[in-house]
């Protein structure tokens, strides 16, 4: 049947609540004249669905739904069926792009096959590059830019020839950008499209759309006018994460699919009853001791590096004398600070220097400091927040080995300058540094990358996966998900101390069959090159599998080959690809022949389905908002074989706080967690790091070491307390659905500096709470009067533990409570190099000769009050943009916490005042952390 051309469509299930409030949505947007629907929903939503609710119901036309891989593609053409009528057979649809149908659903690379291009770009290539030079400070004008490009041809064209191909690179791409891209596609790209148009295509639903933030967005972007402005839907669980990424490809996203009309978060799905709850478990080890000896062995490796650079290049005898006599580094630096001057840009005096170059100005004074060697005269001391000996090598190292390869050994004529110049590169990415020519930046770190893919990691799969089988028992499906098979190729650095397969699924793999217990499990392998099975679940397998085979039609013959102690299986046949494999071990892993699936994240990530899933191990280094949710996304889809499914996620970190880049992996663990919400003991549901274990709030690196033991245990506990964590949860009960930024204040010791607030009216001594409200309140005043915030908001407060303060505002906007956390955070933590400091006194009680003898309801009458300097606070940064803005915050300072002025830091009296309170501990040290909270 049909209507009006269309055919009688309808969803022949209900629609979930968040689902609903999507569509009136939607409808009222379409009815407004809107052409565009961004739509941010989790794993397991039904975006699928609810998408084509929206073509069936609402838009009633030709469309066209574009996925990133054929599982996806399928999935779509697989739900489409569940809006036909019964025993309408589903010839609305198709997935071929020379057949479009009412619903086509197609894959973004079969319409966006370039064809190639080869024109000179080296006009383009160089003004690419004189604009990066611009751009990242290392040139004032396109004229300096130009001469130091020459400079560089000139004295060593071999790095010369080697930047400019990257600049053509981007010259290439730009002219791409700037011309007609569906000219540039390959020819059946442009057919598909041709065909599209011809067909009315109206709607165009872009599923992941997270992907197109590159050339598949830039076709489409260029395809919307082609197809006469189709309304567009974007779909995805995960938006990508455009801050400080391409400015030209966020706004083609932006403009394809506008700002996101509506999001729900992960919390509120969980709540409604509609996702698995779960909670975040982490398990610690340490390196294996091949790899603590690696480590260890980097880290004298700089001081050596240091050392070496520092001495004269003096010959033994005449034919050992080099040719171009080098500047040791220290005398470089030296003179580079007595005379002001990097290169050509040469400085009257040192305020210009040192804004010119801040970092390396810092760095270089440390540097000269550490080697115990006295300043050039006229150059002030460096603002130093702790013990000289103490700090961390690589802050001042870095910078200063920077600017003297960049602008001394690279400048100059002579080859031996290049090869020393080359070398210290090659050295430095030991540590994570790769020096390009606009300075240094972080690069994979062979240390980094040994903590990360640590041995040990594959071991505590073993300790973990005991005590989930114990728990759970034929319950339990495991996911441990990597980030490769085995490695392609190892950095020669670390050759000696890792194999091609650790960190990856085959060491997990091997790992879990070596142990009785988590061999029980019939674990099985499953990669997009390889598919292994346990020895003991094989002709099992191999039985099972060519009854799937069969009943899915699909063309393959099974046969198995002996490799240690499992099976490699193999297929015969045109049918036989990863796509049939994953299929059919997925079924199996939900019916429990195998109870355990190790893989990689390429092919057990986005768009792989198992409900079943109950614990997840993850191996993998990502760190992305994106990347991780989708990897969440695995185990929180609900069960109907369980209804009281709690899904275990779990990190696997290792650590070895002792050494500079040691806490590496931890550093990712809580970027990671930054991204993640899950809820505490508290019943809090949080994102952040705390949310796996209240320790992690304020652990210092040599109280994580010696927690390690605790932690784990508690983490391991936690396995046999899963409905205790479903209820944290509170599903069904009622909730706000709004996320709260706030700031956990644990307040040092001396921080109140035990008296009262500097004003006669103040009767209570100012506590860890007072404290932070006060603060709270002047950082608040001057925003209301700055109009950084509206009027609506509401400051609350919890105490948390003995020291703890919870600070958090209501009824505000997600950019007004950043902007408030921000400056608490600055405000109430240690100082770190801030533009303004303002004082902070305090009356503190100086009681007469005779007090002694009185009692205290009668001493307080006697005893006098002495006002003192507390501490030293930074004035927060969004109010140090001019001098009335900080007079205005000044103004509410003065109001609200202690009277003072606010100094400038960066030269001469406010200098001195800072270093002078830093001598006399008159700086916070609270710990300060900012969270959000879904309420």
């Amino acid at each position: 049947m049909t209507e009006g051309g269309f055919p009688t469509l309808a969803f022949q299930g209900s629609l979930r609540p968040s689902q609903e409030s999507v569509v009136n949505l939607a409808k009222k947007r379409i009815e407004a004249g809107q052409r565009q629907l961004h739509i941010v929903a989790p794993p397991g939503t039904g975006k699928t669905i609810l998408g084509l609710y929206l073509w069936a119901h609402l838009f009633r036309c030709p469309a066209v739904v574009l996925s990133p891989n054929s599982a996806i593609q399928a999935q779509w053409i697989d739900r489409a069926e569940l809006f036909l009528p019964k025993d309408t057979e589903s010839s609305f649809f198709s997935m071929q792009p020379k057949e479009p149908r009412l619903l086509t659903s197609l894959t973004y690379q079969s319409v966006t096959m370039p064809r190639r291009r080869d024109e000179d770009l080296d006009k383009e290539a160089i003004a690419h590059w004189q604009e990066s030079l611009i751009e990242k400070e290392q040139a004032e004008s396109w004229e300096e830019a130009k001469s130091w490009i020459e400079d560089l041809r000139i004295k060593n064209e071999e790095y010369f020839e080697e930047r400019l191909a990257t600049y053509r690179k981007e010259a290439r791409e730009q002219k791409v950008q700037g011309g007609d891209m569906l000219e540039m596609l390959h020819t059946s790209s442009r057919n598909t499209f041709e065909r599209l148009r011809n067909h009315g295509v109206q709607l165009l639903l872009l599923d992941e759309c997270h992907h197109l933030m590159g050339h598949w967005g830039r076709v489409l972007a260029d395809a919307r006018e082609y197809l006469d402005d189709p309304i567009i839907i974007g779909l995805t669980a995960t938006p990508p994460e455009t801050a400080g990424q391409n400015k030209e490809l966020d706004g083609i996203y932006q403009e394809l699919l506008g700002p996101i009309d509506v999001e729900i978060p992960i919390p509120a799905v969980v709540k409604d009853g509609f996702l698995a709850p779960y909670q975040e478990l982490a398990y610690f080890v340490r390196p294996t001791a091949e790899e603590m000896t690696f480590i260890a062995q980097a880290e004298t490796k700089l001081d050596s590096l240091v050392d070496e650079l520092c001495k004269k290049n003096v010959a033994k005898d005449e034919k050992t004398k080099p040719l171009n006599p080098r500047l040791p580094l220290e005398a470089w630096v030296f003179k580079v600070l007595k005379e002001r001057k990097i290169w050509r840009k040469e400085a009257t005096d040192w305020e210009t220097f040192e804004q010119r170059s801040p970092e390396f100005a810092w760095a270089a004074r440390v540097f000269l400091l550490q080697r115990r060697k006295e300043l050039p005269q006229g150059v002030p001391q460096p603002q130093l927040d702790g013990p000289l000996m103490d700090m961390n090598r690589m802050e001042w190292s870095v910078p200063v080995l920077d600017e003297y390869v960049r602008n001394y050994l690279r400048r100059s004529a002579s080859e031996e300058h290049h090869d020393l110049a080359e070398e210290i590169i090659a050295r430095l990415r030991i540590f994570g540094i790769q020096i390009t020519e606009t300075g240094a930046r972080a690069c994979a770190s062979p240390v980094s990358r040994v903590l990360a893919y640590s041995q040990n990691k594959a071991q505590a799969l073993i300790p973990i996966l005991q005590k989930e089988k114990e728990e759970l028992g034929e319950r339990i499906r495991a996911v441990v998900v990597a980030d490769f098979e085995k490695s392609s190729a190892l950095a020669a650095e670390i050759e000696d101390v890792m194999d091609r397969e650790a960190g990856g699924a085959m060491a997990a793999f091997r790992t879990l069959l070596s142990d009785p217990k988590t061999n029980e499990l019939d674990p099985i392998l499953v990669t997009g090159s390889s598919l292994l099975v346990d020895d003991d679940l094989t002709d099992q397998f191999l039985e099972a599998g060519r009854k799937w085979l069969e009943v899915m039609e699909v063309q393959v013959e099974l046969n198995k080959l002996k490799a240690d102690e499992f099976h490699v299986i193999r297929g015969s046949g045109s049918d036989w690809s990863p796509k049939v494999y994953v299929a059919m071990v997925t079924e199996f892993f939900q019916t429990g022949l195998t109870k355990c699936l190790v893989g990689t994240r390429g092919l057990l990530g986005e768009g792989w389905d198992a409900s079943r899933t109950n614990v997840l191990l993850d191996l993998t280094t990502v760190t992305t908002s994106m990347s991780i949710n989708q990897l969440r996304g695995r185990s929180i889809r609900l069960d109907t074989l369980d209804e009281q499914k709690l899904a275990n996620n779990w990190d696997i970190v290792c650590i070895s706080p002792e050494f500079a880049r040691g806490l590496d992996d931890f550093s990712r663990f809580i970027k990671k967690h930054d991204a993640l919400y899950g809820v505490t003991e508290e019943g809090l549901v949080e994102r952040g790091v705390g949310h796996v274990h209240e320790m992690f709030r304020e652990l210092t690196p040599e109280n994580l070491e010696e927690s390690i033991g605790v932690i784990n245990s508690e983490m391991l506990a936690r396995i046999h307390r899963r409905e205790d964590a479903r209820k944290r949860w509170k599903i069904g009960e009622p909730y706000e659905g709004t996320p709260t930024r706030v700031v956990d204040l644990k307040i040092a010791e001396h921080a109140a500096s035990q008296g009262w607030p500097p004003f006669s009216n103040r009767k209570e001594l100012w506590s860890d709470e007072s404290l932070a409200l006060d603060i709270a309140q002047a950082i608040l005043g001057a925003m209301r009067e700055a109009n950084l915030i509206t009027e609506t908001f509401r400051l609350q407060h919890q105490l948390r533990g003995k020291k703890g303060v919870r600070v958090f505002l209501k009824n505000a906007q997600p950019e007004e409570m950043e902007l408030f956390a921000e400056a608490m955070r600055e405000a109430m933590g240690p100082l770190e190099n801030p533009k303004y400091v303002i004082p902070r006194q305090v009356d503190q009680e100086q009681p007469s000769w005779f007090s002694w003898l009185l009692p205290s309801i009668i001493k307080q009458y006697v005893s006098r009050r002495e006002r003192k300097l507390a501490m030293l606070h930074a004035v927060p940064t969004i109010f140090c943009e001019s001098k009335e803005t900080v007079a205005l915050f000044e103004r509410h300072w003065q109001k609200s916490v202690s009277p003072g002025q606010a100094t400038y830091t960066y030269h001469g009296k406010g200098q001195q005042l800072v270093k002078e309170a830093k001598k006399s501990n008159q700086v916070p040290f609270n710990h300060v952390q900012l969270s959000e909270l879904f309420t």
